[in-house]
């Protein structure tokens, strides 16, 4: 078998696509698919990137299947820093930035913060000043669930820790590959003190839209509650890759603390 046709498998087989469901979707014939997963038949590069949208893979997927398959990627994969990046960057300072004098942060496919406005950083630093410990390069899941990061600031802590992991198992369930290993989620859940029942864990607001999430920083009490959002239409990894995500406050007394 070669590497694209146990590459191609894999990805197929992470949709629950028969052959025959795929073929019929791909409108090829059942052998064809056959013959390109052992190896048989070689894609043309048109073709791989016909099943790469087909089985709806990220832009990393089909850089993958193309590489696998002997072409050159068609989607860059370039730091933020890089000056090819430059309009993506000064997008997201914008929308960090626009958004004071309320916390943003962008962070990437696997929560590791990759940027933040002032209101974030600030407070970021009032939960050290409280004795929080974050890595040089925070990861926003991992410091939630972390004795010595977020956790002891974050009220109805069990509830929010549960919807995260949930949110990080279906993220990787939706994804091209949801039968390779979740190295996040793994790594979450070694983390003492994580709830046993965090997947069957019923996350409960009724009286909210959203889930509000409440912060207690030393005597003030905050509630706020989030959105996130990914840049529409990207044509590079890094891009697809990230998440913005905005907190707005539930209360007068929040909103009057970010004021301040």
């Amino acid at each position: 078998m070669s590497a694209f046709g146990t590459l191609f498998r894999e990805m197929r087989q992470g949709k629950r696509l028969s052959q025959m469901d795929f073929a019929l979707a791909c409108e090829v014939s059942s052998k064809h698919i056959s013959f390109l997963e052992t190896g048989r038949s070689k894609p043309s590069k048109g073709m791989v990137l016909h099943l790469a949208q087909m089985l709806q893979a990220d832009l990393a997927g089909t850089n993958r299947l193309l590489s696998s398959a002997g072409y050159s990627q068609v989607y860059s994969d370039q730091d933020l820093n890089a000056p090819g990046m430059a309009m993506i960057r000064e997008a997201l300072d914008h929308l960090l930035q626009g958004h004071l004098p309320y916390p943003a942060v962008v962070f990437d496919h696997e929560y590791y913060l990759v940027m933040a406005n002032k209101a974030m950083q600030a407070m970021m630093a009032r939960m050290i000043e409280l004795g929080a410990q974050f890595p040089a390069r925070p990861n926003f899941l991992l410091s939630l669930l972390d004795e010595q990061g977020m956790k002891p600031f974050v009220g109805d802590w069990e509830n929010i820790a549960c919807h995260m992991l949930q949110r990080v198992y279906h993220e990787h369930l939706a994804g091209p590959f949801r039968d390779q290993q979740n190295r996040l989620l793994e790594q979450a859940l070694r983390v003492p003190g994580v709830p046993e029942n965090w997947k069957s864990h019923v996350v409960e607001h009724l009286d909210y839209p959203a889930i509000p999430f409440t912060l207690n920083l030393g005597d003030q009490q905050l509630r706020i509650f989030s959105t996130i959002a990914t840049i529409g239409t990207p044509l590079d990894v890094t891009a697809q890759n990230l998440r913005i995500e905005h907190f707005f406050p539930m209360d007068e007394h929040s909103k009057a603390y970010w004021r301040e």
